[in-house]
């Protein structure tokens, strides 16, 4: 069977291509950090499972992807290869921009992107003293309680409430970071109405981020999702789709967003909504998805409706 490379070695790529690799089909990995994981490299409850798939896939680190015009090549140290179209994405998220999230003020230095603190820590250094990290999710958590590890002070800013309840330890103050003041480097941060001194500020609100829309993605990169068990069976069911063979589909009439598409092969059935706290029908059959994004077993029909459900 035709052979895939897959771009980014974090959770969903890994998924994907474990999975691809147990249906027999041949895969490459490339990732262009020089470990995997990705943003969930400081996820304690999902380390042991990133480190079951390496076993088992060939990952290409400090191994990237460009586009070149119309072309993509994969580029690494000391050569290069143009790709063909078989190419899935798995670049995840990206780290929202302080202009996106209306943050103002100087821009002294101690302000870091999530990932580039995950980059610091791998290498074992740390991003300040006295750290804020401004996140509504479980990874804001994480780094936060990691930084703690490490002897740092850490405390996280979320506009809501992180909705994660298993990840206790670190202080959360619900509000939104307005302005950032230091000369040399930070000082002291706005929240709302109330200054909170800080040397380092942390950004982890995050976009779903795929540079090659032409190609199809898995986890983060397609589906907004702060659930690693979700990220996993995004993986498994392209990779099926990818490898079916058979030509019965089932068409879904929805009207919300349907991970991996409107027509899904009867050898996966399976479909993943995006939808926090929501109530959907499915056919006659009503769910309950209570974190962001639910999977969800379709019913051996032709056709399938997903509606929403409004109290």
């Amino acid at each position: 069977m035709v052979g895939y490379t897959v771009i980014g070695a974090g959770l969903a790529g890994l998924s994907l291509a474990t999975e691809l690799r147990r249906l027999g089909v041949e895969v490459e990995d490339i990732e262009y950090r020089d470990y995997v994981g990705g943003i969930h490299a400081m996820v304690p409850e999902v380390r042991g499972i990133i480190s079951g798939m390496i076993s088992e896939v060939d990952v290409r680190l400090d191994t990237t992807a460009i586009r070149v015009g119309g072309a993509i090549y994969v580029v690494w140290r000391g050569g290069y290869r143009k790709l063909d179209n078989n190419v899935l994405v798995a670049t995840g998220f990206r780290v929202m921009t302080m202009p996106e999230l209306g943050i103002y003020g100087e821009r002294p230095a101690g302000i870091y992107p999530h990932h580039a603190v995950l980059d610091m820590l791998h290498y074992d250094l740390l991003p300040g003293k006295n750290v804020v990290i401004y996140g509504d999710n479980q990874y804001a958590l994480s780094l936060a309680r990691e930084l703690m590890r490490r002897g740092v002070t850490a405390r996280v800013v979320s506009p809501r409430k992180p909705s994660v309840e298993a990840y206790s330890g670190p202080e959360v103050i619900i509000g939104r970071v307005k302005y950032v003041r230091g000369m040399g480097r930070v000082e002291k941060i706005l929240v709302d109405n109330e200054w909170i001194a800080a040397d380092t500020l942390v950004i982890s609100m995050f976009k779903s981020f795929n540079p090659f829309p032409e190609f199809k993605a898995v986890g983060q990169a397609a589906i907004e999702t702060y659930d690693p068990s979700i990220v996993i069976e995004s993986g498994r069911i392209m990779a099926r789709e990818l490898v079916s063979k058979s030509n019965d589909f089932i068409v879904i009439n929805s009207e919300l967003p349907i991970y991996p598409g409107n027509k899904v092969s009867r050898d996966t059935r399976r479909v993943i909504i995006p939808c926090s706290g929501c109530r959907v029908m499915v056919n006659d059959r009503e769910y309950v998805i209570n974190g962001d994004a639910a999977v969800i077993e379709l019913p051996d029909t032709d056709k399938v409706s997903i509606r929403r459900v409004v109290s």
